[in-house]
């Protein structure tokens, strides 16, 4: 009797096991499909950035297209308050609100910039060759954790990790570590935005400076 009752739980434990195993990778599925399917977002974040010497913190609005164009205005601190990046597929360029001009930075961005961008991380995990997949139950919400790898061998930008809402379909934190494992820097996203309309004029910047 004691023998059967030890493989009913044995078999109910695998049944169970294997039922949890299914969830996880369908609620994957289902967000890789909304994420893969994304054309552009936006969204407000907070940007923390860690290194040796200190913390470094940002609050951005950051417009997005698949395309690889992009918009952030600086919200916070004071001192770069509606400063501008743009990438308007070519090159990249800076607006300074203060002096009321714009520069040319080059053909690409810096990396602690370039890959706070979802768009980016989606390109750097098609490029791993593993796909690691995992799962917390927090306070707030239970959330998919998708894991990818930088490319680069970069001391400093080693790897990241997305956490993506499960109820809500919406990215809400990217951390990227270095090649110790330490986090070097974190993204909050908050008022996420699937496929908001991103009109190409929105890149140009020519049209902020005028508008400016």
């Amino acid at each position: 009797m004691k023998t059967i009752k030890k493989l009913l739980l044995f078999i109910m434990s695998t049944l169970l096991v294997g039922c949890i195993k299914g969830e996880v990778i369908n609620e994957y599925n289902n967000i890789q499909k909304k994420l893969t399917n994304m054309d552009s977002y936006s969204s407000k974040i907070n940007v923390k950035y860690i290194s040796n010497k200190g913390e470094n913190e940002y609050n951005l609005f950051q417009q997005a297209k698949k395309n690889g164009k992009y918009k952030i205005e600086t919200l916070s601190p004071e001192m770069v308050k509606g400063n501008i990046i743009i990438f308007d597929g070519k090159m990249v360029w800076q607006y300074n609100k203060n002096l009321n001009s714009k520069i040319s930075i080059g053909e690409k961005d810096k990396l602690e910039r370039k890959e706070i961008s979802i768009f980016s991380f989606l390109e750097n995990q098609a490029k791993s060759n593993e796909v690691a997949i995992e799962t917390a139950n927090t306070n707030e919400g239970i959330y998919t954790i998708l894991e990818a790898n930088i490319p680069g061998d970069n001391k400093y930008f080693n790897n990241e990790k997305l956490w993506v809402n499960n109820e809500t379909k919406n990215p809400e934190k990217l951390i990227i570590y270095d090649k110790d494992g330490k986090e070097r820097v974190i993204v909050t996203y908050e008022d996420f935005k699937y496929n908001p309309n991103l009109e190409d004029t929105l890149f140009n910047i020519e049209n902020i400076a005028n508008h400016k």
